[in-house]
């Protein structure tokens, strides 16, 4: 398995990002996660999380976008390569890794079209 770290190149890090992938007509959802995707032509794809004050505790928020880091880092050799993804959490309690995961791959293929997916480099 090649290196799966999570380095910068690979998070959405502007405001202008989010915004941008928010006003995308690429979007999903399922009782875990709402995924709003659109093309960045990077070649690469970029992860975005927003976890809102709805989770009450920063701890808890803070588990949110671990497990969604985690899930991303894993499974990004799934994910369409020059897209940017935006998570936001629907269900926020007794989250499993695996829940995550399956949901993040689901819900990125259900949102990019096979036919706008660019080639991988």
């Amino acid at each position: 398995m090649p290196w799966a770290g999570y380095p910068k190149m690979l998070r959405m890090t502007r405001r202008s990002e989010f915004d941008a992938a928010f006003e995308s007509p690429h979007k999903a959802k399922d009782p875990v996660l709402q995924l709003h995707a659109r093309l960045n032509g990077l070649g690469r794809p970029r992860l975005g999380i927003v976890v809102g004050r709805k989770v009450r505790t920063a701890p808890a928020r803070n588990r949110i976008k671990r497990l969604i880091r985690e899930a991303f880092r894993l499974n990004r050799e799934k994910l369409a390569s020059g897209w940017d993804y935006l998570f936001l959490p629907r269900k926020t309690e007794k989250l499993t890794l695996a829940e995550v995961a399956a949901s993040l791959v689901k819900l990125a293929q259900k949102a990019v079209p096979p036919a706008e997916e660019p080639p991988k480099p």
